[in-house]
């Protein structure tokens, strides 16, 4: 699933947070001055506390704020060089802690993120080790998969791998990638290595070890063979030990009592069929589990209708109640970025605003503006959420214009109707590095203008900020020119007084993209001219 990404700014200012009874406390941790990019997509939770990519920072609710570990593994591999958290488990435990992967991506060009490897921590995020990305050797040209041996295409190239979605066990000895083209891995403490798992062929909807197959086992190849079901986007292990594996192809299963003596699996794909009791599209990216007392825990799908797919496959939600026996189809039409479920509620992350679901998807309400708890703060604009999670004390949701928190005590206030109840108070994280500070640091430097996130990249962040501050009342004028120092862009608005901040998407004045390259402006305020440049990576 296509990512866009946070990025973290960091600054030592105070001691580690304490932790819970059951995690140990972290003692490498940092203060940061909130987010330096206002797209948040991707998020996990361990209890109380939520983590977030791609600096692999973390809020904890007993110190209320925002820390990042300060481990030279996760700065080296992160905050010094090219990669970033493209997804995050956090769960299990191992030695009373939870365990913490992170799937890391950097940018391999023409638009294709590479596998990065991983960063994981079994103590609950005091420290980090490093995986490597989970490929095979030029000589990996079989599979064994039961009683047969399958030939196959070895993936040795990071391009086109990257760990999608991440699922951990709840010993946290067996952690599941989906890998995109490197289809879906399992690893195990007991080995310590990444095995490829088989998953049926498209011309297939199920295998079994115990039954001799032949097939290819591979993504689709330029050549024509391959399977869509071989290219793994999403990833989850439900409370029975049921493996669900989304993919280009739909929805696999396999239960615990279909694995065979040699770890091989039996699966089943599911695929949309035009009905309703089937998934609404083929594209399969994204898996949430709903707790649910005295009942088998609903399993939710996001779906996208493939590209050149059947007229009857349309975007939006899926549901099974019972491990796949009947599927419901409870959204319809929605892009759904991402899914999170309590006992009584669901949301579903849009890009159209946050869906609120409190009858199990037969009625939904749309949060689509929010109001904040902080009178100086103010949220521009409509949501459009791209990943929403839950904690034990609150709903986070990831949005292009920052994250937003509510207490779970006002979560129900979301489904009240009309004048019933006021609308609940938000807490919004942004952005909150200053222009022209009164006390100047290493890590809050003295500067009149600064852009984020820069470098800036339309297809990941939406827009680039430039932040600058305005003595009085005025209109701004903010230019925007080549590196042969050619005007390509004029904006200007009407600003109070105070830090503000204006957008460029990365077009010219005709609305044409620009191309890759390092961009000067200007800020005209004030009668003075302050400068500033941007790095446009498209």
């Amino acid at each position: 699933m296509k990512r866009i990404l946070i990025w973290l700014c960091v600054v030592g200012l105070g001691a580690a947070p304490a932790w819970g009874q059951d995690s140990p406390r972290l003692q490498e941790l940092q203060p940061t001055m909130g987010l330096a990019s206002n797209t948040v997509q991707e998020l996990a939770s361990a209890g109380d506390s939520l983590w977030a990519g791609p600096l692999l920072t973390v809020y904890t609710e007993e110190d209320e704020r925002l820390f990042a570990p300060d481990d030279p593994v996760v700065q080296r591999r992160l905050e010094e060089g090219s990669n970033v958290v493209l997804s995050l488990a956090a769960g299990g435990k191992r030695r009373g802690a939870p365990a913490l992967w992170a799937g890391l991506a950097f940018d391999a060009g023409g638009n294709t993120t590479g596998a990065g490897g991983f960063l994981v921590s079994t103590n609950g995020g005091a420290s980090f080790t490093e995986r490597p990305a989970p490929l095979d050797d030029p000589s990996d040209s079989t599979v064994t998969y039961g009683t047969s041996t399958l030939p196959a295409v070895p993936i040795t190239q990071e391009a086109g791998s990257p760990p999608r979605d991440l699922a951990i066990e709840p010993q946290a000895d067996t952690v599941w990638a989906a890998g995109g083209r490197s289809g879906l891995r399992r690893w195990t403490a007991q080995n310590s290595t990444w095995t490829r798992s088989v998953l049926p062929p498209d011309t297939s909807t199920r295998i079994d070890p115990s039954t001799p197959t032949d097939f290819l086992v591979a993504p689709p190849l330029d050549d024509g063979r391959g399977s869509q079901n071989h290219r793994a986007l999403s990833v989850l292990v439900d409370e029975t030990g049921t493996v669900w594996a989304g993919t280009a192809a739909g929805l696999n299963r396999s239960r615990p009592d279909e694995v065979a003596p040699s770890g091989d699996r039996a699966w089943r794909l599911f695929r949309p069929d035009g009905t309703p009791n089937s998934l609404p599209g083929q594209v399969v990216f994204g898996l949430t589990e709903q707790p649910r007392p005295n009942a088998r825990n609903p399993v939710w799908v996001a779906t996208l209708r493939a590209d050149g797919g059947s007229v009857l496959q349309r975007s939006g939600l899926a549901v099974t109640p019972d491990g796949g026996e009947t599927f419901r189809q409870p959204l319809i039409g929605a892009q759904v970025n991402d899914v999170a479920a309590r006992r009584t509620r669901v949301y579903a992350a849009t890009e159209d605003g946050l869906f609120v679901s409190g009858t199990q998807g037969e009625t939904w309400r749309t949060v689509e503006e929010v109001v904040l708890a902080e009178a100086d703060q103010a949220f521009p604009g409509t949501i459009t959420a791209r990943a929403v999670e839950v904690t034990p004390t609150a709903l986070w949701v990831g949005t292009t214009e920052g994250l937003l928190r509510l207490n779970r005590a006002d979560e129900p206030r979301l489904l009240a109707e009309g004048r019933e109840a006021p609308p609940p108070e938000w807490q919004l994280f942004r952005t909150e590095v200053p222009v022209s500070p009164d006390a100047p640091t290493e890590q809050v430097p003295d500067v009149e203008t600064y852009a984020y996130p820069n470098p800036f990249a339309p297809s990941r962040d939406d827009a680039v900020r430039i932040v600058y501050d305005v003595p009085q009342p005025q209109t701004v004028k903010v230019s925007i020119y080549d590196f042969g120092m050619n005007r390509v862009r004029t904006l200007k608005e009407q600003e109070p007084a105070g830090q503000q901040e204006i957008v460029w998407d990365g077009t010219d004045a005709s609305g044409l993209r620009l191309p890759t390259g390092t961009y000067l402006y200007t800020v005209e305020v004030g009668g003075t001219t302050v400068r500033g440049k941007i790095l446009l990576a498209n």
